[in-house]
């Protein structure tokens, strides 16, 4: 007897959705007791603190090809957080269904956190073309993701592995540069103090 065509257009169907919810979600923090311990630092050993540092996960099934984190219910948008206290960042968003939309269900994915200097951009990939430092990544870790479709809801992962890093050094300007610019203000100065003269003689004329 026939399959109704109904019976696999429904099936097809059924395979694409589930497809499209295969994804693993974790938590954006860095500081999970017991599991979780590992704030993030400058170049000198300081905590990260403030607005003024940011932090986003990325991840994928490839360690090699590692994308920002999205919100799958908040229009597929990346999740890119400050430092609420000493070290440590904390999901800004009230969604929690932060995920890594290549791994399957439940799935295990690569991942990192990447923290950057936001004077120097407001995301990690426009700071680190500059080549000036003031940015850092975390050591690849593989940790399971949870369910973001379960019922009843499911808390996101935690980021088992993850271990504290450093930015990497701002560059001090050389003594050469420095000099430079000493110099070109000395003679930006010597110059207006000339205008000026040439100004004062030329009234007495």
């Amino acid at each position: 007897m026939k399959a109704h065509p109904a019976v696999g257009t429904v099936s097809f169907c059924i395979f694409i959705t589930c497809s499209a919810f295969a994804q693993a979600k974790f938590d954006l923090r860095n500081y999970w007791p017991p599991l979780v311990d590992a704030p993030v630092f400058d170049a000198a050993g300081v905590p990260l603190v403030g607005t003024a540092y940011l932090a986003e996960l990325w991840g994928g099934v490839d360690s090699n090809s590692l994308l920002p984190l999205v919100l799958i219910d908040l229009g597929n948008t990346r999740e890119i957080v400050p430092f609420v206290t000493r070290g440590y960042f904390l999901p800004t968003s009230s969604s929690d269904n932060l995920c890594v939309s290549t791994a399957p269900t439940s799935g295990w994915a690569w991942l990192q956190v990447r923290a950057w200097d936001a004077s120097l951009g407001a995301t990690y990939e426009e700071v680190v073309p500059l080549g000036m430092g003031g940015y850092g990544e975390s050591t690849l870790f593989y940790a399971q993701g949870s369910d973001p479709f379960a019922e009843p809801p499911r808390l996101p992962a935690p980021l088992i592995g993850l271990e504290s890093f450093s930015l990497r050094a701002v560059p001090e300007p050389s003594a050469w540069a420095l000099l430079a610019l000493g110099g070109f203000a000395a003679g930006c100065a010597l110059r207006r103090k000339r205008a000026a003269s040439e100004r004062r003689q030329g009234s007495f004329r």
